[in-house]
């Protein structure tokens, strides 16, 4: 249930890159074809953090493991396209993990509420 509440501005832009960047691979890489598609995204507080738990049903992905961060000293040039998306998930939680579970992929972010 929905209802007014008084989040920091940190976790609202961070938490909107972050699934706006995992929804995006989820529905592009997923293999989300069928009627049973679905994925489920629950935010909750605890301990003064934001906590983000996204499942899907797609292909087994771990996007922590097989997603290479980006050589960000490299020459723009000689840099790989793609993985900027997960490495800034990576960078803008202070947790985050993966794991299969009844063929349902999970996936769990942490945000610490920062001075405003």
């Amino acid at each position: 249930h929905g209802r007014n509440v008084n989040w920091p501005s940190m976790w609202i832009s961070n938490a909107n890159l972050e699934l706006d960047e995992l929804i995006t691979n989820t529905v592009s890489y997923g293999n989300l074809n069928s009627s049973e598609a679905a994925i489920r995204i629950d935010l909750t507080v605890e301990n003064n953090q934001l906590v983000i738990v996204m499942e899907d049903n797609g292909m087994e992905f771990n996007p922590f493991e097989e997603v290479i961060d980006p050589d960000l000293e490299s020459d723009i040039g000689d840099r790989l396209i793609g993985g900027l998306g997960v490495y800034f998930v990576k960078i803008l939680t202070s947790d985050y993990s993966y794991e299969r579970v009844d063929n349902i992929n999970r996936i769990r972010l942490v945000l610490e509420a920062a001075e405003e």
